[in-house]
């Protein structure tokens, strides 16, 4: 039986042949294409490190000039509030001035009243 199938197997080796000749080139092909995109892909992932780098390296800056803005505006803040206690401090004073000068205004009349009954009455 087996020398019956031999001319058949005679035939079949040839096409086997350039089909499996055919199918190493196709991988070959494959694998070559495969390689070509996983380089494509490691350059683009370089370049995308590069970009996140740059990116975190802009964070930075940004944290550290944010952390200065923080530090100024609670300068500016303190410096508010201690010119807000002065300035109530002065008006505290201004008020008070302003008590004094009514009192004596009311004295210096009351004198001037006193001076001119005390006149009056001398030259009558």
């Amino acid at each position: 039986m087996l020398l019956e199938l031999l001319p058949h197997f005679a035939r079949l080796v040839p096409v086997a042949d350039k089909y499996l000749a055919s199918r190493s080139a196709s991988d070959k092909a494959h694998e070559a294409a495969l390689k070509a995109l996983a380089d494509a892909l490691r350059g683009e992932l370089g370049k995308v490190t590069e970009a996140q780098a740059e990116i975190d390296r802009g964070l930075r800056e940004q944290s550290a000039q944010i952390a200065e803005l923080a530090v100024n505006t609670a300068r500016a803040r303190m410096a508010m509030e201690s010119t807000e206690a002065r300035v109530a401090k002065l008006e505290k004073t201004v008020t008070n001035t302003a008590r004094l000068v009514s009192v004596a205004v009311v004295f210096l009349a009351m004198t001037l009243a006193l001076v001119a009954v005390v006149l009056w009455r001398v030259a009558r």
